[in-house]
C-alpha cells in the first residue's frame, strides 16, 4: 500500500466518512469545500491506487456516475501511515527499521502469517549470528 499525497488522502478521509459507496455529487455536497474537478480526477488515481473500486453505476437526477467505494480499511492505512512515519522519524536507520518490524508484528496480531513472519526474522537473526561467530565470511 503507497500512501496518498494530502488531496488524495483528504478525499479518501471523506469516503470513509460518507460510510457507504458513494459518487462525485455526494462527496460534493458533503464536502462543498472541494472542487469538481479535483476529485473527479483524484477519484481515478486514488481507483488505480487500489484504494477504491467501483461499486455500482448510479444515476442521481442530473447524471448516471460511478458509486465508488473504499477497497482499503481506513484502520488499514492509519496503522501503514504510523509505521511509515516511525521509520522516518527515528533518530537512526537501526532503530527505524526496528520500531517498523515491531509496529507490523504488532499489527498484524496473532495469527498464522505473523508467526510465519517471525519464524523467519529468527532464521534469518540466527544466520548473521553464524556468520558472525565464522568470521563474516
Amino acid at each position: 500500500m503507497q500512501l496518498l499525497f494530502p488531496k488524495e488522502e483528504e478525499i479518501m478521509y471523506a469516503i470513509w466518512e460518507i460510510g457507504h459507496p458513494c459518487v462525485l455529487s455526494e462527496i460534493l455536497n458533503t464536502y462543498p469545500e472541494l472542487k469538481r474537478n479535483t476529485v473527479a480526477k483524484v477519484l481515478v488515481i486514488l481507483q488505480n491506487k487500489g484504494y477504491l473500486r467501483v461499486d455500482s453505476i448510479v444515476k442521481t437526477r442530473t447524471r448516471t456516475g460511478k458509486a465508488y467505494a473504499p477497497a482499503v480499511e481506513k484502520r488499514a492505512y492509519d496503522e501503514q501511515k504510523k509505521i511509515m512515519k516511525d521509520l522516518v522519524e527515528s533518530s537512526s536507520v537501526k532503530k527505524g527499521v526496528l520500531a517498523y518490524l515491531s509496529a507490523l508484528v504488532d499489527t498484524r496480531g496473532n495469527d498464522d502469517e505473523t508467526k510465519e513472519m517471525i519464524g523467519q526474522m529468527e532464521d534469518m537473526i540466527q544466520q548473521y549470528r553464524e556468520s558472525m561467530e565464522s568470521g563474516g565470511d
